[in-house]
């Protein structure tokens, strides 16, 4: 932990320790305490350490970094008022380099960091690159978004490319480059719904015989325990704790603690989370506690890790073979998620075992189910089936205020009118 609590002369200060490596390549440590004894303050200076390493190889930012007092006024006379920094001068595209070189490294994690780097190179750059950084301001920020609008783009790559503007933006006022952040930047835009695409129990198990036993663990992982393909990749033995015997998976636990992306490992968002170990699993799991702990677990055909796209092409190949539909290898976790739920396990520990960061996303899964509305459906169809456009009773109906004919003592228990509801967005 960069920082920690320590006791000194008996009093509690925290105190920070980094270790980094210096631009000749010979190991070195910051220690101190922290210059404000407060977790924000600590968490602050532990950032600035690390931009000054990302950027300059050293804790400490050089003399001629730092912009230069005010001059000195005339005795009695109010401070001569500040002027712009000369570095306010730089183009976006240098802001960028810089933004790349520090802040994306230190702050952002492997997979966003792609993502913005691809929103970086498509838009921002060819757009902004040569203007000064000052010039990027609201109009020219709803300008893009207007372009990008006339091009039919979703509203999630517009409302991605405002937010990597925003980052960049944000980053520049910080550094002193700009005042403060633009006024009047387009808001981003209601989410776009979706129906979520959850593949049924039969076409799970055609998907796991239609696999080869590499790509059926793999596979497994995700419907099963809910694994995100790069938490699969990273899945070592030692994170696998199945007591049972014959497959039976009684007390036994996956232990999600990092993930491997573009081959990089990385902490998952949420931390680290246990989740149970279905019977189904456990009997592919079985061989997992012969080899090293550190070994990992899902292997591709030549037993070496899966890479960052072998998952989801093996699993395309799989899917196209079994002649199922379009959905995507997410398809197997959304399968996970939703059998939890359906099987009653609360929404907020369901949230806790998929690693989900807010539980609104969780309860996604609870609302927009398309197999739930297709079955909704079908019952709605199946209760007003053989009704005429007159309401006539048919013969056998029972008519309003009567039994039913399950002994209900009289009371209607039919299906009742159902007034619409004008949905939202």
């Amino acid at each position: 932990m960069p920082i920690r609590k320590v006791t000194r002369h008996g009093q509690s200060r925290l105190f920070i320790d980094i270790r980094y490596k210096t631009k000749d390549g010979q190991r070195a440590r910051y220690r101190k305490d922290a210059q404000v004894q407060t977790l924000p303050g600590a968490r602050a200076e532990e950032k600035r350490v690390l931009l000054n390493l990302a950027r300059f190889g050293t804790p400490y930012a050089p003399e001629n970094d730092v912009p230069a007092p005010p001059a000195a006024s005339l005795a009695g006379s109010p401070p001569a008022p500040s002027t712009t920094p000369a570095l306010s001068t730089k183009t976006f595209s240098e802001v960028v380099s810089e933004y790349r070189s520090t802040f994306m490294l230190t702050d952002l994690k492997v997979t966003t960091r792609r993502g913005y780097a691809l929103v970086l190179d498509r838009h921002l750059l060819p757009t902004f690159g040569d203007l000064p950084i000052a010039q990027v301001d609201g109009a020219a920020a709803a300008e893009l978004d207007l372009a990008l609008s006339k091009q039919d783009r979703a509203r999630a790559t517009r409302n991605n490319v405002q937010i990597v503007l925003r980052s960049v933006l944000r980053f520049a006022t910080s550094r002193g480059y700009l005042a403060g952040l633009p006024p009047a930047l387009p808001r981003l835009k209601a989410a776009e719904k979706s129906i979520l695409e959850i593949p049924s129990e039969r076409d799970i198990d055609t998907i796991l015989a239609s696999a080869v036993p590499s790509q059926r663990l793999a596979f497994a992982l995700m419907a099963y325990a809910g694994l995100r393909p790069n938490e699969v990749r990273a899945l070592r033995r030692r994170d696998v704790l199945l007591p049972g015997t014959n497959g039976e998976a009684q007390g036994g636990f996956l232990s999600v603690r990092e993930g491997r992306s573009y081959g990089e490992t990385h902490t998952p968002k949420t931390g680290q989370r246990e989740i149970p170990i279905t019977a189904p699993l456990a009997r592919l799991l079985e061989h997992v506690e012969h080899g090293p702990k550190d070994g990992r677990i899902a292997l591709n055909q030549q037993g070496k890790p899966w890479g960052q796209y072998g998952l989801t092409q093996a699993f395309e190949r799989v899917r196209d073979r079994a002649e199922l539909g379009g959905w995507s290898v997410y398809g197997l976790r959304h399968y996970a998620i939703t059998s939890w739920l359906r099987a009653g396990v609360p929404v907020h520990v369901v949230q806790r075992m998929a690693g989900h960061k807010h539980l609104s996303t969780t309860q996604g899964y609870v609302h927009h189910l398309k197999e739930d509305l297709a079955e909704a459906a079908r019952r709605i169809a199946k209760a007003t089936e053989g009704r005429g456009n007159s309401g006539a009773t048919e013969p056998g109906e029972p008519e309003q205020g009567q039994g039913n004919g399950r002994g209900d003592g009289g009371a209607s228990h039919g299906p009742r009118p159902v007034k619409g509801r004008a949905r939202k967005g």
